[in-house]
């Protein structure tokens, strides 16, 4: 069990395209509206969890025609995001333009392919009551939002920190176009090794 929250946190630490945007909104809007954002980003990954815990996420992804679609629509949806992202000028963050709420952190995490891949990794690989998988999956569901809730609302307050820095514009933009890039990094490795790997 210890060994399962550890992991856990070490991926609360090492950023994602969820905790790249989450950065992100933060810089640009502040805590407060950042807020209806990191919720639908944490609904989502409950979501994702009882898709994986389920077996309906190894079911979806028998179909390969099904996999390049999803593929698809999470490079998508990441590059808009990313464009946002580095493209907003001399703010830092994503375009000063209405804030992304609820449902973009919602799809974000379902269409999300490093979602799947780290809950599977987490459920599969620190095993805890492998007699009884229901009560298995529940007591990993609660640790891991033991640490998601405040970890989610961490990496916002990171981003309202920066935010008041005051950087200067060149300083902003670069920071604008690290984040974009880093994101799109992350998400095209992860969307090629979760839909192509297993083919």
């Amino acid at each position: 069990m210890l060994s399962y929250a550890l992991g856990v946190l070490v991926l609360m630490v090492i950023p994602g395209p969820a905790l790249l945007t989450i950065f992100g909104i933060g810089a640009t809007f502040g805590y407060n509206a950042g807020i209806r954002y990191v919720s639908g980003v944490y609904v989502g990954a409950n979501v994702t969890m009882l898709i994986v815990f389920s077996g309906l996420s190894t079911l979806l992804f028998e179909f390969p025609g099904l996999r390049s679609v999803l593929f698809l629509l999470s490079l998508t949806y990441f590059v808009y995001l990313a464009a946002r992202i580095g493209l907003a000028g001399s703010g830092l963050g994503i375009v000063k333009r209405a804030p992304p709420g609820f449902r973009a952190g919602l799809m974000l995490q379902l269409v999300n392919p490093k979602a799947y891949m780290t809950v599977s990794a987490l459920y599969f690989g620190f095993p805890i009551l492998a007699d009884s998988p229901v009560n298995e999956a529940i007591i990993k569901i609660i640790i891991a939002n033991i640490i998601w809730i405040p970890g989610h609302f961490l990496w916002l307050y990171a981003g309202v920190r920066v935010n008041r820095l005051n950087l200067s514009a060149r300083t902003a933009r670069i920071l604008n176009i690290t984040l974009a890039t880093s994101l799109l990094i992350i998400v095209f490795s992860s969307a090629i090794f979760s839909t192509f790997g297993a083919l």
